[in-house]
């Protein structure tokens, strides 16, 4: 990332404030294409994300308390997440063998198979946007998007811990 002094500018000022609009109409339109996806399927899109978060744990579960603290939820609303995943046959909970008061969930990966063909046609439409741009441009937007999710999750804990 450039450390320039930027003056200010028309330009520029018109540039971030597209950048700002841009952002926040990505960020709807992910939300309402997660909750459509969701919906083929009878979820919503916390259910699928909840899914996502713990298919993307390096063990493969998680506690309903991680995800408590991954999603800023309350583990009661975790716990209702859990009930509704776990009845529809998605996820399945496990009883450490090591100490039986700890509880791990897990997803049932064949549970998602109505799923895949949505989430890969999804990704195959994103890489095609991807492809266009060049490895420097490409390493300048993953920059961006670091240092977006890193505030991002800043911001949500912080708001999580003023509640």
């Amino acid at each position: 990332m450039s450390r320039r002094n930027f003056t200010k500018s028309a330009e520029r000022a018109e540039l971030l404030q597209r950048l700002m609009d841009l952002g926040r109409k990505i960020s709807t339109q992910t939300v309402f294409l997660h909750q459509t996806i969701a919906q083929t399927i009878g979820l919503n899109a916390t259910d699928t994300r909840c899914v996502d978060l713990i298919l993307s744990s390096p063990e493969g579960t998680v506690t309903a308390g991680t995800l408590s603290g991954r999603t800023g939820l309350t583990t009661g609303a975790i716990t209702h997440i859990l009930d509704r995943l776990e009845k529809r046959g998605i996820v399945e909970r496990m009883r450490d063998t090591e100490d039986r008061r700890r509880v791990f969930v897990r997803v049932r990966a064949e549970s998602l198979k109505p799923l895949l063909p949505k989430y890969e046609a999804l990704g195959h439409a994103f890489m095609k946007v991807a492809e266009k741009y060049s490895d420097r441009e490409l390493r300048l937007i993953c920059g961006y998007m670091e240092g977006m999710s890193e505030t991002s999750e800043r911001l949500r804990t912080e708001m999580a811990a003023s509640c």
